[in-house]
């Protein structure tokens, strides 16, 4: 059995890349009109991870390619799948890519077109929207203070001081070692309550459970090798009469449902990323790693997004010739009935 401790630290992974690690590459050409071209390049040696729910049953082209890395031991497998797909709209794109799910990656894109007279502007957005699907809050936990420290991160792959780095160091840390062990603790204890009612225990137990709720938390910190017995151990203590022999299959099935979610944030977050945006037009404002005249580059690392949405943007503009002509017509005329007045 996984012990309590490291069911919570799966996400720890973040900090230490393992060899289920994966590149994501995201491009989106943005037209004028309002449609959307979307390619997602995938690198993977785990070809049964699909936590972005697309594939050609819904419409995308997959190709897919070996790549052999000379470097490392070529019977290692590893796969780049191409998924390519164009989108009438950003609305279009944003109800296929962001379907609520607390197992799948979840992208949304804004598209804002706004006319100025001698200028046109668009607005373009991709979002990735936070890869924990923990139900328990983080308010006492992350302080706007660390959200604020989060937006400032530079690029994947960029060095920072070494006093952000001792930062990120303790913000992970509470991340992980206490928000991490709490939201686990707070799954397992659902189960605890849902297998009482299963059980058809006498409401008096629920009581009992809820009254010792923060007692055992306080036990399972200071327990560094608790395993999922604990769950059982903790219930019997109390005395709460449950036929542990017998709902332990029951147990096993409900934490598996559970466990998925905590599997996703454990994927997701260990991989590697690169967020493309073509604009159609002159970009006058982003917040992009790097511009290369219209196409706009981020590397994100995954803290990014974590915890919160991540927002990538950019706004273009286009000179409105014709409305300047207009412009300059109707001064001319202006200028030839005043003149005419004289």
């Amino acid at each position: 059995m996984k012990s309590m401790l490291s069911a919570a630290l799966l996400i720890m992974l973040i900090i230490a890349f393992s060899a289920c690690e994966h590149n994501v590459s995201m491009e989106t050409t943005v037209h004028d009109d309002g449609k959307i071209d979307k390619t997602i390049v995938v690198e993977t040696a785990d070809t049964t991870q699909n936590f972005l729910g697309i594939g050609p049953g819904n419409g995308w082209k997959l190709t897919t390619d070996r790549i052999i890395d000379s470097t490392k031991d070529t019977k290692e497998k590893k796969w780049k799948a191409k998924f390519e797909k164009s989108f009438p709209s950003a609305t279009d794109a944003t109800n296929e890519l962001a379907q609520p799910s607390d197992t799948l990656f979840r992208v949304s894109s804004k598209f804002e077109k706004e006319f100025k007279w001698f200028y046109t502007y668009l607005y373009f957005s991709d979002t990735y929207h936070t890869i924990n699907r923990m139900k328990y809050p983080m308010d006492d936990y992350i302080a706007p203070e660390d959200f604020a420290f989060i937006d400032r991160l530079p690029a994947e792959g960029k060095r920072i001081s070494k006093a952000d780095s001792l930062y990120l160091s303790r913000l992970q840390e509470k991340i992980f070692d206490i928000y991490g062990l709490r939201a686990v603790y707070e799954v397992y204890y659902m189960i605890n309550e849902q297998l009482i009612r299963e059980s058809n225990l006498e409401e008096r137990w629920i009581d009992t459970l809820k009254r010792h709720k923060e007692s055992l938390f306080h036990k399972l910190e200071g327990n560094k090798n608790a395993t999922d017995d604990f769950v059982f151990q903790a219930m019997d203590s109390l005395g709460i009469p449950l036929a542990y022999d017998k709902i332990r299959s029951r147990f096993d099935e409900l934490y598996e449902q559970k466990d998925v979610v905590t599997k996703f944030i454990n994927h997701a977050s260990s991989g590697k990323y690169t967020h493309v945006i073509n604009m159609p037009w002159n970009v006058v404002d982003t917040n992009a790693d790097s511009v290369s005249g219209n196409r706009l580059l981020w590397n994100p690392p995954s803290i990014k997004f974590l915890l919160t949405d991540y927002t990538m943007y950019a706004e273009a503009r286009r000179i409105n010739y014709w409305a300047i002509a207009l412009s300059g017509l109707v001064i001319i005329f202006a200028v030839y009935l005043f003149a005419r007045k004289k």
